[in-house]
């Protein structure tokens, strides 16, 4: 065995070598995959704060920018008031920009020209490579303020010779590196070009000490700048570092991981590869020392064994039991004498020859083989033949035999031979049947088993058992039935033995059953009694229903829940509230925004956001009662009898109230609750769940959260309900009139164009104002026919005005959401246009940004073809809705329109009049028309006169009229032919 043990050695030191290698290149693999996995997030860090950061200097300069070009505007238009007046805009500027410490007016050389205090170096750091992203804005460097702290000063000329010095807190940079995810050793970290410290998230507080070493200049880059492994130089810690020193703005930002936590991963990895490189070896020393030792023990069996062999043949000899002998020398067989009575042999020996002519033809090539090969190569002889006797019977011999070295020079062979012709024939009964009986048994495709009624261990089982449970044949036969059913089956059991054991056998029954790996199905099983082995036992039969049941569950399941929520559906929650009997609080909560966020992020968001709330609220239906939910934005809280209905309602507004984590965002939805009892407001459960959500309707309608239904109520819906069919014949009828409103010039007061309105009149005189109906035909889908009538009447109206002499006077007409994302706009228009002959541009749309916003993408489309037909397009009640600029930027819009609640008291609201310049500002640099609503005063049109706003609408300039008064009042406009 050396030369085994010899190759196994060689063989694990070669392993060992590789292993080593194999290690050590991935150790060496995986840091450096960590550091560039640490560099790339650190540049990532760093990248973006800079945007942060450019954001925060871009808010900072547009607000000195602001506040300079007012100063520019009253030094322009009211030289003798200027100074106070800007002063007065500076404060403004203060208090909303809780980040500017001070701002002072100075000259060129930092001296103040009013009040506050100036900064003499203000010419040396107000240089081009000082400017922040190209605009107007620079940066200086720190002062101390003297109630301590310290602030960062930055100047905005105003005009020639005047500049704003504002000193900035360093607040706003501590915001930029804060919260962000860097570890507990990671830092993010601003400065200035000249190495000063601006921000630094780890120790807010080290930008008023002084540094113990100064931070180095580096020079501008384009790039975000990977410095791989450096050691800081305030900390002396290790860091991946990434820094941003663009080349648009004076700042510095430092972005960096601590190289300790991003190698801990690694240094775990090391140790668990050297303990695995040990493991081996120790397992390798294990198995040689294993192998050496089985070797010798090997060695010493194999001589045992012989031994053995030698007393086996001598025992034979001196038994009871024929033996034979044959001489290899002659070939001559003898046996002995108890032989030859045993097969009334008629000599002692013959030659073998001759023997093998008496045994059975099947079996005789192969003993022959046998006995030749334990001649001449000295195996054993262990041989089972047919003999075939003089009398012609067949006897079964079992031979055994070796060869063995006498005194002689030629060895014998030698052995003993057994009659064994009734065993085989026994054995042979008994494998036809148990053939048989597993022909029957084990090939059945249902699972079979039986088992002892009194120890209930398993006795027999079929392979389909064994596949359907997991066990092996073995493990089975060890095991009873308990081990096969769950815990607490074992009194279901026993009651079913003790029906049984009366020779009955029970109906057949639906159990559940426990697989090897503790999966559980359901069974139906199939009981009958025998007697097994002399034993009374119990044979089954298991058919595997589960999938059966699970179906059938499953279709039970579907038809009373929502499949997307796995809610109750309200019929499902109906018929269990009439089943109930008791009395119970319906409360119907409608989540208005939920469908938004399907149709504007998509329906994985909306998936998200609406699994989000029904986690939320299914705590509330197990702890009240019952929820269900109704697509695609209701939910219904059944709060059963025995609980606090307003405790619940409490519990159900605070939930709906709080905003929806999506994957990437928050959504607030705006919820409304209605309230409705039984038996208080209805027998039935679909009356009560109908009165509930008429409640939550009227809530929405009311502008209240919470509503609770009455019979007044009901009448308002039924009253609105008839409204909406007096619409569709007012539609019909032609009932409605447009009345319009001029818009006009700002500067001359000339009309540009009218705004068509919609009126219903009354037979009594009386109108229904349109708040009361136009909703109520969003809501019924009417909108768009309606919708369509305005613009058939509008440009019927352009045909009018045309003919008296102002073919070149466009009508402006209100779209409503339903409108632009349901109907043919494009289509509507051109076509009325034609039908009366209108030129291109002669009627044009409104509409407001919140029904932009419901659908960005197919607005833009919607407005792109509009645009390209000659349709002008107005941004109706501009700044009150939640428009992204992202999307404004790129709709094909004409002209903005202020709302009347900013152009209120304009003149005397500073608020107001920041927003009205903001927006002003704004729609001019997008190159549209800014119109402003709601002037009543000649104070708000000689501000917005002076501001340069476009056009002006209001009561001051003209009320909404029909068209013969309003042809009347053009008529008086100078050169109106």
């Amino acid at each position: 065995m050396s030369q085994p043990l010899r190759q196994v050695a060689v063989f694990g030191a070669v392993i060992a070598l590789l292993l080593a290698a194999t290690l050590a290149i991935m150790l060496w693999n995986d840091r450096g995959s960590r550091l560039q996995a640490a560099q790339r997030q650190s540049m990532a860090l760093a990248t973006g704060s800079d945007r942060l950061l450019r954001a925060e200097l871009t808010t900072m300069e547009r607000a000195l920018r602001g506040a300079a070009r007012d100063g520019r505007e009253y030094y322009r238009q009211v030289p003798e008031r200027a100074p106070a007046l800007l002063a007065a805009s500076v404060r403004g500027t203060l208090e909303r920009n809780t980040d500017l410490a001070a701002i002072t007016v100075v000259d060129d050389a930092g001296m103040p020209l009013f009040e506050g205090r100036g900064d003499p170096t203000l010419a040396q750091w107000v240089v081009p490579e000082n400017r922040v992203l190209a605009g107007e804005l620079y940066v200086g460097g720190l002062e101390a303020l003297p109630g301590g702290g310290m602030v960062l000063l930055t100047a905005v000329p105003v005009q020639p010779g005047q500049w704003l010095l504002a000193r900035v807190r360093l607040a706003v940079f501590q915001r930029v590196v804060s919260g962000l995810d860097t570890g507990r050793s990671g830092v993010v970290s601003i400065s200035s070009r000249q190495g000063a410290l601006l921000a630094h998230s780890l120790d807010p507080s080290a930008v008023e000490r002084p540094l113990p070493h100064p931070i180095r200049p580096l020079p501008g880059a384009d790039q975000v700048q990977a410095l791989g492994v450096t050691t800081s130089q305030m900390d002396g810690v290790r860091r991946v570092v990434a820094v941003s020193a663009p080349r648009d703005y004076p700042l510095v930002l430092f972005a960096g991981l601590s190289y300790d936590e991003v190698m801990a991963p690694w240094r775990t990895y090391f140790y668990v590869a050297c303990g695995i490189y040990l493991l081996y070896l120790c397992g390798f020393a294990y198995l040689y020392g294993s192998m050496r030792r089985g070797a010798q023990r090997q060695a010493r069996l194999a001589d045992e064994l012989r031994a053995g062999a030698a007393e086996l043949a001598l025992a034979h000899q001196v038994g009871k039991v024929g033996t034979w002998s044959i001489d290899r020398k002659d070939g001559i067989l003898h046996w002995s004498a108890l032989t030859r009575r045993m097969f009334a042999l008629p000599v002692r020996h013959a030659r073998l020859e001759e023997f093998y002519d008496h045994v059975h033809e099947e079996d005789r090539p192969w003993l022959r083989e046998q006995v030749r090969q334990a001649t001449e190569a000295g195996r054993a002889v262990n041989a089972l033949f047919r003999l075939v006797l003089h009398d012609g019977s067949v006897r079964w011999l079992s031979a055994r035999g070796e060869r063995v070295q006498e005194l002689g020079p030629h060895p014998r062979m030698t052995g003993a031979v057994t009659d064994i012709t009734e065993r085989v024939r026994s054995e042979a009964r008994v494998q036809r049947a148990e053939h048989q009986f597993r022909l029957v048994f084990d090939r059945n495709p249902a699972p079979f088993w039986i088992f002892d009624l009194d120890t209930l261990q398993f006795l027999e089982v079929n392979q389909a058992a064994i596949d359907q449970y997991g066990y092996s044949r073995e493990e089975f036969l060890a095991m009873t039935i308990l081990d096969i059913r769950p815990e607490e089956a074992r009194e279901e059991i026993q009651r079913t033995l003790e029906e049984s054991r009366d020779g009955s056998s029970p109906a057949p029954q639906v159990r559940v059953h426990r697989r090897r790996d503790g999966s559980r199905f359901e069974v139906l099983a199939h009981l009958a009694r025998l007697e097994f082995d002399g034993r009374p036992a119990c044979l089954v039969l298991a058919e595997d229903v589960s999938q059966r049941l699970a179906y059938e569950r499953d279709l039970a399941w579907r038809a009373s829940h929502h499949p997307g929520t796995g809610l109750l559906t309200i019929e499902a929650l109906a018929e269990r509230l009439d089943a109930g009997g008791a009395g119970y609080t319906i409360l119907h909560a409608q989540l208005r925004g939920l469908q938004m966020v399907t149709d504007t992020l998509g329906r994985e968001a909306g998936d998200e956001v609406l699994q989000a709330m029904v986690a939320r609220l299914d705590t509330l239906g197990a702890r009240y009662g019952l929820l269900a939910y109704q697509p695609a934005e209701d939910f219904v809280l059944a709060v059963a009898d025995g609980h606090d209905p307003q405790q619940a309602l409490e519990a159900l507004r605070e939930a709906v109230s709080e905003p929806v984590r999506g994957r990437d965002s928050f959504h607030q939805l705006e919820p409304r609750i209605g309230v409705a009892g039984n038996p208080g407001d209805g027998a039935s459960a679909d009356l009560v769940l109908g009165r509930a959500a008429q409640a939550a309707h009227a809530a929405r309608e009311n502008g209240v959260v919470v509503l609770r239904f009455d019979h007044a109520l009901a009448q308002r819906h039924a009253d609105r309900l008839q409204l909406a069919g007096r619409i569709h014949l007012a539609i019909e009828r032609d009932e409605f009139e447009l009345y319009f409103q001029p818009i006009r010039h700002a500067v001359d007061g000339s009309p540009a164009l009218l705004e068509a309105l919609l009126r219903w009149p009354q037979p009594d005189g009386s109108f229904i104002p349109p708040s009361d109906f136009i909703q109520l035909c969003e809501d019924t889908g009417q909108i768009i026919a309606l919708g369509r009538w305005v613009i058939r009447a509008a440009a019927r109206a352009g045909r009018v005005l045309a003919d008296n002499g102002w073919a070149g006077l466009p009508i402006a007409v209100n779209v409503s959401a339903v409108q632009l994302f349901n109907s043919d706009l494009v289509g509507e228009f051109t076509h009325a246009a034609a039908e009366h002959g209108l030129p291109r541009g002669a009627l044009q749309m409104e509409l407001t940004e919140s029904s932009l916003m419901r659908n960005p993408a197919q607005a833009m489309q919607v407005l792109e073809s509009l645009s390209a037909h000659g349709i002008a397009v107005a941004l109706d009640d501009f700044g009150t809705g939640f428009s992204s600029m992202s999307y404004l930027q790129h709709l094909a819009l004409d002209s903005l329109k202020i709302d009347r609640a900013f152009v209120a008291d304009v003149e005397r609201n500073p608020r107001n009049a920041a927003i009205c310049r903001a927006l002003l500002s704004l729609g001019h640099s997008m190159g549209l028309v800014v119109i402003a609503e709601g002037v009543e005063t000649e104070g708000q049109l000689d501000w917005l006169v002076a501001h340069g706003c476009d056009q002006v609408q209001g009561y001051l300039l003209g009320r909404p009229m029909p068209l013969r008064d309003l042809l009347a009042l053009l008529a008086l406009v100078p050169d109106s032919a």
